[in-house]
């Protein structure tokens, strides 16, 4: 069991919120009501369970495993997943489907958390993740990208790849910053040479698909000549996934993200710029009076539940769920 961490200032009152008590009293008995009757939870309170939206909550509930309920929960939902993983020990995207897809990135991540438990499932779903490419990985999508490129559609480099949201499609910023997370912190005996070597490939796929100005977005980062818009949900998972990188446009990225943290409006980016300014050494303890007075006047049962466990986890003191462990490196 572990006592329930207290994130800084927390001893304040937000806008006559308590800080202190915000996440058992509002984030996870929110959850808690909203799990379904089969271990996982929908995208809002009464919709059907997906993968995506359970492996979070799974993961915010275990970082705060103290509380009425809070196990019990966690062990229905990381039995949902058990159930839904299919035989090649990928996830679907939405029940029913049998073809994989980026949702298996999330899913590894939450049994990480159950590891001992669940060491079969986690090796086989990162296999899946190591020996799954994308679309433009092939040589006649290279080909066409290298047609697109004479008409100035996009500078990318065509050498590189990541992950997918769907197989047989092209990489994006978010599958691909999932995946490189959870496979850096998975089990060393999966990476091999050949495993290393799709791990650097993705890496510098995020470092081309940068925007100019730092950041990322949900598409290409040039188009036509003109630059596109940083987005802080894309950013973030783009920045978790390169902290090691020590490069001048992961540092440019996250000066992004630090000099826009004002600007964020939405409940998940705002979480999610809590997430990563904390974890990379840029901690603005403000951040946790605007994350917890920003439910004031919202019907928290019409709220994305990932939303809800992105705030609890960026509450955590502890982010458990995000000390990573590199290739080559010790816990």
């Amino acid at each position: 069991m572990h006592s329930t961490p207290a994130a800084p200032d927390q001893s304040a009152a937000a806008n006559g919120i308590d800080v202190a008590s915000f996440v058992p009293k509002t984030c996870l008995a929110y959850l808690r009501d909203a799990q379904n009757d089969d271990g996982g939870w929908g995208f809002t309170q009464g919709l059907e369970s997906r993968v995506e939206p359970t492996a979070w909550c799974v993961l915010a509930l275990h970082e705060f495993s103290e509380g009425p309920g809070v196990n019990e929960a966690a062990a229905r939902g990381f039995g949902y997943l058990e159930r839904t993983q299919l035989p090649d020990g990928s996830w679907p995207a939405t029940p029913g489907q049998e073809q994989g897809s980026w949702t298996t990135a999330p899913a590894c991540w939450a049994l990480l958390a159950h590891r001992e438990q669940a060491h079969e499932r986690l090796d086989r779903g990162l296999n899946w993740l190591l020996q799954t490419t994308p679309a433009d990985a092939s040589r006649w999508w290279r080909f066409v990208r290298r047609l697109a490129a004479r008409r100035s559609v996009s500078s990318q480099s065509d050498q590189l790849y990541g992950w997918s949201w769907t197989q047989g499609t092209a990489s994006w910023v978010e599958p691909t910053a999932y995946a490189l997370i959870v496979l850096c912190r998975g089990p060393e005996k999966l990476l091999s040479n050949d495993a290393r070597k799709r791990i650097s490939i993705a890496q510098k796929l995020l470092l081309d698909r940068m925007c100019p100005g730092g950041g990322w977005n949900c598409g290409n980062p040039m188009v036509y000549g003109v630059a596109g818009e940083p987005q802080v949900v894309p950013t973030v998972w783009a920045l978790l996934a390169l902290r090691n990188s020590g490069t001048n446009e992961y540092r440019k990225s996250l000066d992004w993200l630090e000099a826009n943290r004002g600007n964020v409006q939405s409940l998940a980016s705002l979480a999610l710029t809590k997430i990563g300014l904390d974890a990379l050494g840029r901690s603005d303890p403000n951040l946790d009076n605007s994350l917890a007075a920003s439910f004031r006047d919202k019907d928290i049962s019409v709220v994305n539940v990932p939303a809800i466990a992105w705030t609890a986890l960026a509450m955590s003191s502890k982010r458990n769920w995000l000390k990573l462990t590199m290739p080559g490196e010790t816990s």
